[in-house]
């Protein structure tokens, strides 16, 4: 097993390079700039990689706590994703601004960097490493900031954890330490997936209430005896008011002419 895992991570050693912590680094700003959930945590995997790798290869952390935790990321990145998918057409909804609002916004977080000249002094950790660490503590609070939905901050605190596990793993290298902090990322990441769910809108069933127009009758159509009018109601939809025929049955019906209605009943 550990010759497997030295093999593996051999052939990943690019991230170990300075090309390698570039692309660490612009894999973390793009989690911003796209803001699509799915790179986000592919993004979140490639950046767990980069820094396990180069923690192993610079610094000679044992395998076993790389693989440790890229396993646990993978669980976090798993539970996630299928929070995430149940609530996809509600995160799409959920866009903190525009593209050109996010690059300004990570455009502003470069120059600040470079013009304020963070830096943190570690003699145990290298320059080089610690100024990857520090990028990706400023990712983290730009998500932070600009993230109105459980799902980005979860990525936000996971990617708040890949540089704190390595500095606790090279500064205090304790397995109690680094298990601690792995089980702290399995409950915030159950609590983000939790909070994802809720954000499912309520299905609407609209019912349809049966009234006296819905079971409205059919009017009666019948032709006229004279003028095309019937009932009063002419062709055109003018009152014409009642035929004659309706005329000589209401005279006969009022005693007028009693033979013809009796002539009529026989």
């Amino acid at each position: 097993m550990e010759s497997l895992l030295a093999a593996t991570f051999a052939k990943l050693s690019f991230f170990a390079t300075g090309l390698g912590l570039l692309t660490t680094g612009a894999v973390a700003v793009s989690i911003i700039l796209v803001w699509r959930w799915r790179l986000a945590l592919l993004s979140l995997l490639v950046v767990q990689i980069g820094v396990a790798v180069l923690v192993v290869r610079v610094h000679g952390a044992p395998y076993t706590w790389a693989a440790i935790e890229l396993l646990v990321m993978l669980i976090c990145l798993a539970m996630l994703a299928l929070s995430a998918h149940q609530v996809q057409a509600q995160l799409a909804r959920h866009q903190p601004g525009s593209l050109l609002l996010r690059g300004a916004t990570v455009l502003l977080m470069l120059a600040s960097w470079r013009v304020f000249d963070l830096k943190v002094d570690l003699p145990v950790i290298a320059p080089q490493v610690i100024q990857l660490f520090v990028w990706l503590g400023l990712c983290t609070l730009v998500l932070l900031s600009l993230s109105d939905t459980p799902f980005f901050t979860g990525v936000a605190l996971l990617l708040w954890s890949i540089p704190i596990q390595a500095i606790v793993q090279i500064l205090l290298p304790a397995p109690a330490l680094f298990v601690l902090i792995g089980m702290v990322q399995i409950m915030l990441t159950l609590a983000c997936s939790y909070l994802i769910l809720t954000v499912r809108l309520p299905a609407t069933v609209t019912q349809q209430v049966n009234t006296d127009l819905t079971f409205a009758p059919e009017p009666l159509i019948s032709s006229g005896l004279s003028n095309g009018s019937t009932n009063g109601i002419g062709v055109h939809g003018l009152l014409t008011g009642p035929n004659p025929a309706q005329r000589a049955l209401s005279s006969e019906q009022t005693g007028e002419y009693p033979l013809a209605v009796e002539r009529r009943s026989r």
